[in-house]
This record gives structure tokens, sequence and C-alpha cells, in this order.
């Protein structure tokens, strides 16, 4: 099995690459010259994400706080006995007969 692997191989080299590998670096430093760029300018945009991070998490502050008040002015009572009780069994059967 080795044998053949190393005839593949041998084979392989003999043919030589099939395009010319003399611009591959210059091609890969300019593609990580334009990635570092790209990232220059993430940081001229951060201030804008982190004001949208800002607000959204204000509103969703303000929001709750103003659901958790409403539902806290509600009067709740929690009663076995009470008279009031929209989901207790004897009532619920009472509306379907």
């Amino acid at each position: 099995m080795s044998l053949r692997l190393d005839n593949a191989l041998e084979a392989l080299k003999a043919e030589g690459p099939e395009r010319s590998l003399d611009h591959l670096e210059p091609a890969v430093w300019r593609r990580i010259e334009a990635a570092s760029e790209m990232r220059s300018m993430d940081w001229i945009v951060l201030p804008v994400r982190a004001a949208a991070v800002v607000v959204a998490l204000g509103v969703g502050v303000a929001g709750g706080g103003f659901a958790a008040s409403a539902a806290a002015d509600e009067r709740r009572e929690i009663s076995v006995f009470s008279i009031d009780s929209r989901l207790a069994p004897s009532t619920l059967l009472d509306e379907q007969g």
C-alpha cells in the first residue's frame, strides 16, 4: 500500500503546479492589508453600535418597567373562597351548563 502511495506522490511531484505561484505571496499580503483596513473601519462605527445597544436596552427597560408597574397596580385576590375567581371549577362548569 505504501509503495502505491509513494508512486502517486512521485507522479504528482513530477507534474508540478498547475499555475505559477510567483504572485501568491503578494496576493496574500494584499488580502491581509485589506482585512486590517476593514478592522480599522470598525472602530469608526463602534460608537454608533454602542449607542444603538444603549437605546435598545433603555427601551426594553422602560417598556418592562411600565408593564411591571401596570401589572402591580391591578388588584389580584388570591383566595380559594373568592367570589370573583373566574377560573374556579364551579364557575367554569356553570358557564358550560
